[in-house]
């Protein structure tokens, strides 16, 4: 298989057709194709390979049986495969919480035949320690044999397991700087212990050099991750191993931008992971490739993506299925797919409610709203979101509380039921108002919200709600949100019949959109401005800016044609006739050019109230 190589980050659409294919391939084929797991093996180094691929996929008894079918095997005879094999069992053997004394006696036999006692002695006494995860004093211990060992015959020392013991305590105490170099150092022991014709087992620099790739990744030193998992790639590991560094690799280029590279890595990670039975890997696989797609704008293709990795999940009974099911059911709703949308979700809200898990249920339930919502099915929304919400708030989580009433009170208030929404945000207010600074971004879209609907109303509440939103965007110098409610503002002050005023603030907010590199959206500010001065009667100032508007090239072609409409009517009202009747003619010349996405003429005295409505 050739490298990719596309490495400008710029996503590949061939290179996404590609992948699309092969996963449509993997999700319809999983449940068919014989997994690895059901390979045999004529050699003692093929069954080594298979009890590490059973270690990996977590199946213990097929380890064993590996170990113990290698050990009859040809090639069994020679020291090193034995070596490695009694190696495997007595980890397999910790890591089931069993006693792992007597392989690990076998294996000091094996040294003990090859001129190696003083290695043998001190992994009979160091035992477990170096099979598990150290403990404190377990990692106490293992410094004083490395500090030992690093003076004794190369030939006969146990120096490369203790480094790599203790480069694993390191790693848990967050020290991963310090277990870089214990690894490479570990590494220069084994050259030197070859270079000494020590017996080593076989497969010992590949276990050490995947373990460094990993720790590197996590030092954040992604070149010489990517350059160590190149290395064993090309070294014929086994292929749990060719899987790991496949990831390693994918981690890597995601974090550099490669998208193309990335998605190809991670897919060769999941294809490999998925027909060893790995459940977790494929899943964690599959949920990088469909994060990379995201990014790279490859929507459908994350819809795959995520789809194999809740598949995954579940089948390897993996307690991170159901927010895999969620990341699905969300990238449905981004590929507008509502229907799918709502049949992925209803089966998560099912098994949230069976596992008792209200955070999951939560979330669920406002995903679920939104694809019911983009069906026009408001009611069953509004239901899920007030049950959501409640869930939230008996977790005390009240951020998303509060996004869930501010979502359910935009909706009611779309719908015109202007008094259920005032309550609905009200109480969003109230919850924002809990919330610890740090966290209170919610709290200005609440206050924007309810004082837009109460301004409506004609409740000159809303306008002061409005103030108190807009000094919080300047504190938290939000220029855009400054501007949008600013904007909104204007609106209510004409809703509350005070035109003046309104446009004055309008023209403001014009000026802050601009500052805020939002052009589009100051001229639709200006525009408003005019067409209030126009309900005002002020026909000669609301010809003035109608006419700046329309005859600036830069001016959005939808806010142009609406200028020069506005226009007309203002030139009709000085009974300029033949102004009127060009300003007409102009504005039909731009309707004829506008796109499907632009044609319709921008409402400028609607309000903007919706501007940042939730999406929780």
């Amino acid at each position: 298989m050739t490298e990719p190589q596309n490495r400008t980050g710029a996503p590949d659409d061939s290179a996404a057709g590609e992948v699309s294919t092969r996963l449509n391939g993997l999700l319809r084929s999983i449940d068919e194709a014989p997994l690895w797991s059901q390979e045999t093996a004529d050699t003692a180094p093929g069954w080594l390979d298979l009890a590490h691929e059973a270690a990996y996929a977590d199946d213990q008894p097929r380890a064993r049986r590996a170990v113990q079918s290698g050990l009859k095997a040809p090639g069994s005879e020679r020291p090193e495969h034995r070596l490695a094999l009694y190696r495997t069992l007595a980890t397999v053997l910790a890591a089931s919480g069993e006693n792992p004394e007597d392989a690990v006696r076998a294996r000091a036999a094996v040294l003990r035949e090859v001129g190696q006692p003083h290695q043998a002695e001190l992994e009979v006494q160091l035992g477990a320690m170096l099979l598990r995860e150290p403990e404190s004093f377990d990692a106490s211990v293992l410094a004083g044999v490395v500090e030992q060992e690093r003076d004794v015959d190369p030939r006969d020392t146990v120096l490369v397991d203790a480094l790599v013991a203790l480069s694993v305590a390191r790693v848990e105490e967050q020290r991963a700087e310090e277990a870089v170099d214990l690894l490479r150092e570990a590494l220069r022991a084994l050259d030197a212990r070859v270079a000494a014709h020590a017996v080593v087992s076989s497969g010992q620099r590949i276990s050490v050099t995947m373990f460094l790739a990993h720790v590197l990744l996590m030092h954040q030193d992604g070149d010489a991750a990517a350059a160590t998992a190149t290395e064993l790639l090309e070294s014929g590991c086994n292929r749990a191993v060719r899987a790991a560094m496949w990831m390693v690799r994918a981690v890597v280029a995601q974090q550099s931008g490669s998208w193309d590279d990335a998605a190809e890595y991670a897919l060769r990670s999941c294809e490999l992971y998925a027909r060893l039975g790995v459940r977790p890997g494929a899943a964690s696989a599959a949920g990088l490739l469909a994060t990379v797609s995201q990014t790279a704008g490859q929507n459908h293709q994350a819809v795959l993506a995520w789809r194999l990795a809740m598949q995954q999940a579940e089948q390897g009974e993996i307690s991170e299925s159901i927010a895999l099911g969620l990341a699905l059911g969300h990238q449905l709703l981004e590929v507008e797919d509502f229907r799918e949308a709502e049949e992925v979700l209803t089966g998560l809200v099912r098994r949230a409610e069976i596992m008792d898990d209200s955070i999951a249920l939560g979330r669920a339930l406002v995903d679920l709203g939104h694809a019911l919502r983009h069906q026009d099915r408001a009611q069953e929304t509004l239901e899920h979101w007030d049950r959501a919400a409640d869930l939230f708030t008996e977790l005390d989580f009240l951020e998303e509380a509060a996004r869930v009433q501010l979502a359910t009170g935009a909706l009611l208030s779309r719908e015109q039921r202007q008094d259920e929404a005032v309550v609905r945000l009200t109480r969003a207010v109230e919850i924002a108002r809990r919330l610890e600074r740090s966290e209170a971004g919610v709290l200005p879209q609440a206050l924007h919200a309810l004082g837009h609907v109460l301004s409506e109303r004609g409740d000159t509440d809303g306008v002061r709600l409005l103030d108190e939103a807009i000094e919080l965007a300047k504190s938290a110098s939000a220029d855009w949100h400054h501007a949008d409610y600013t904007d909104t503002r204007a609106r209510a002050l004409w809703a509350l019949h005070d035109g003046p005023a309104a446009v004055s603030t309008a023209l403001t907010a014009a000026d802050l959109y601009a500052a805020s590199n939002d052009r589009t959206a100051a001229q639709q500010a200006e525009l408003f401005a005019a067409h209030v001065l126009l309900e005002q009667s002020k026909a000669y100032e609301a010809a003035s800016l109608f006419r700046l508007l329309a005859d600036d090239g830069s001016t959005a072609a939808s806010v142009r044609m609406a200028a020069w409409l506005g226009l007309a009517q203002a030139l009709e009202l000085t009974e300029d006739e033949p102004g009127a009747a060009e300003a007409k003619q102009r504005a039909e010349e731009i309707a004829a050019e506008l796109t499907d996405d632009d044609a319709e003429n921008p409402d400028p005295t609607d309000g903007a109230g919706d501007s940042d409505a939730p999406q929780p």
